[in-house]
């Protein structure tokens, strides 16, 4: 319980500027900060899986139309395998070369060609058969020993496969004759039968062009590299499909890639002939860098923006706190020097505000009552004379009592001797409310007390009205001994009597209840009167509840006013009435008041 008036306490200690301060790099600066910062590792986070998602998309792209190149090549040199006329024009033997070129003319020509027309990446496609009465020129060729000089040729020879991928260089067939780099398919005709007796080699060459054509567009994402299975880059971004004056193939190196970049492989295939084959992706961290970049001014700018809205708010509200707290705080230290001077200031309507008007309205009173003092100390004079006065006139009251008791004695005598029964009541409740308005001096007296006297009241009235009044009296015994101001009661009962009951022709009756509900004490004084309508109402209880003194409804408005005095407003005091219906007048005591 301590624990937290201590920790007020130190906090109230804390200068205001400090307390706002502490506000706006606890509430907005480090919250902005923190959110920017958050925003920005997860943009990050969602930019490097999205480009990671397109490195892959790439890579799977690129791999998918290599593949279709390759299997296209693959394709062709099986349409070309399985044609037997060509295998069988080439396995015979030529006695002379016109007969050779009498066959070569008339089918073996334009046989291979048309595949080139059709499969415009394929470069050229070439026949190599082990027949010495041919003769090597268009793309029939015989195997003699330049040609098993050739790598292509003693890789295909070495491998037990009937298919295989290679990459190798050598020079072009036609001027002007320079080195280039080829990329073939190589079929050889070991272990097919079907294919003659004879040793035949078709070679496809796939285009290095179409190959780069296709990295080139995957060059905003990746830079790509087409290894063989000896880990020779065969194409890659970096290049053409060839280069001039070539005399060497280059090994594909992981260490010259740099470790910051992300590296992606995929093999090309699962048969025989893709075995060893991959294609390679270097990840352009640029792109990833870019939109980090842009991301990241984005969220400066908006930071910054936000900061500055913030820190600009933040300081127009402590220069509007500080500004009128100094100027309230200067003025309460001139109450010293007895200077009750008003704050001029433009109030505003926050709490603040609210606190410079009560100020300006204490000093605007405590000024008043300066002034009342001068005027008091002026009258108070004239209000010792006046005291005076008053003692010297209740001395002189003292006699008049006694003068009205002794005549009401005498007509009572009278009327006893004379045997006026009913005059002798009523003068004997005259006199006992006479001798209790004069005996009464404490403001607060019983329920019974007050019950007491307005019954005698009642039995005046009763005599007045003879059988035209009645009245009845219910009260809860265990509410007699409980206090209420005197005089609330009796002045409610004479104005029922005098604007209620006089009214009608009828019997009137008057009902007097006192018991407890829910709010507190109930005082109840209903008639049947004429009663009176809204509007009549309306204006009665305005001028009780009226600050100026009026001429009407004085005993309702005395004895408000006294509730009034005694509980303040946790009082509740209510008239209802209907026109011929007569009129309830009814005040609540709450319990802890009485």
């Amino acid at each position: 319980m301590k624990f937290r008036p201590r920790i007020l306490s130190r906090v109230n200690d804390i200068p205001l500027n400090i307390k706002f301060l502490i506000i706006y790099v606890v509430c907005i600066l480090t919250p902005i900060i923190l959110i920017n910062a958050a925003f920005l590792d997860k943009f990050y986070k969602v930019v490097t899986q999205r480009e990671e998602n397109n490195y892959r998309i790439s890579m799977e792209r690129a791999k998918n139309d290599i593949n279709t190149l390759i299997e296209g090549g693959i394709a062709v040199s099986h349409s070309i395998s399985t044609d037997e006329i060509i295998y069988n024009l080439l396995d015979a033997r030529y006695e002379d070369v016109s007969d050779y070129y009498d066959v070569y003319n008339s089918t073996l020509r334009n046989r291979l060609s048309i595949y080139t027309v059709a499969y415009n990446y394929i470069t050229n496609i070439s026949l190599y058969i082990d027949n010495p009465s041919i003769r090597t020129g268009g793309t029939y060729y015989r195997i003699d020993n330049s040609v098993k000089s050739t790598p292509w040729y003693k890789d295909l020879s070495e491998s037990n496969e009937q298919v295989l991928i290679r990459t190798y260089l050598g020079s072009t067939s036609s001027a002007p004759v320079r080195q280039i780099q080829y990329l073939s398919i190589l079929r050889s005709s070991h272990n097919n039968s079907s294919l003659g007796s004879r040793e035949k080699i078709l070679k496809v060459d796939i285009s290095l062009d179409k190959v780069f054509t296709i990295f080139n567009r995957e060059r905003d994402y990746l830079s790509l590299y087409l290894v063989d299975p000896n880990n020779t880059i065969v194409s890659s971004t970096a290049g053409g499909s060839g280069k001039s004056n070539i005399d060497r193939l280059e090994k594909f190196n992981n260490s010259s890639l740099g470790q910051e970049n992300m590296i992606l492989e995929a093999y090309l295939g699962n048969l025989s002939y893709f075995k060893g084959w991959k294609l390679i992706g270097v990840t352009n961290r640029e792109r990833i860098s870019e939109s980090v970049g842009d991301t990241l001014s984005f969220v400066l700018i908006f930071a910054f923006i936000s900061i500055l809205i913030s820190s600009l708010l933040m300081f127009v509200i402590v220069r509007s706190y500080n500004y009128r707290l100094k100027k309230l705080s200067k003025h309460m230290l001139k109450f010293r020097d007895g200077k009750f001077e008003l704050v001029n200031i433009n109030e505003g309507e926050d709490e603040i505000g609210g606190v410079i008007r009560n100020f300006n309205l204490m000093a605007a009173r405590i000024n008043t009552l300066i002034n009342d003092v001068y005027k008091l100390e002026l009258q108070k004079k004239s209000l010792e004379l006046e005291q005076v006065r008053a003692e010297i006139n209740f001395l002189q009251s003292q006699m008049n009592p006694h003068f009205l008791f002794n005549t009401l004695n005498a007509i009572l005598v009278v009327s006893v001797k004379n045997n006026y029964t009913e005059i002798v009541d009523v003068i004997k409740y005259l006199s006992k409310t006479l001798r209790r308005l004069l005996s009464w001096k404490d403001d607060l007296v019983t329920i019974e007390e007050e019950l007491s006297f307005t019954e005698m009241y009642l039995k005046i009235e009763k005599f007045r009205f003879c059988d035209k009044f009645h009245y009845e009296i219910n009260v809860d015994e265990a509410l007699l001994d409980s206090k209420i101001p005197k005089m609330s009661l009796q002045p409610l009962v004479e104005n029922a009597c005098k604007h209620g009951i006089q009214a009608i022709k009828d019997v009137g009756v008057i009902n007097i209840d006192i018991y407890t509900c829910d709010a507190g004490l109930r005082v109840s004084v209903r008639d049947n009167g004429s009663g009176m309508d809204q509007y009549t109402l309306r204006e009665i209880i305005d001028n009780i509840k009226s600050e100026v003194e009026v001429s009407t409804s004085i005993g309702i408005r005395n004895v408000y006013r006294r509730l009034r005095l005694y509980y303040g407003e946790d009082v509740s005091f209510n008239i209802e009435s209907r026109i011929n219906a007569g009129t309830t007048i009814y005040f609540t005591i709450p319990f802890e008041k009485l």
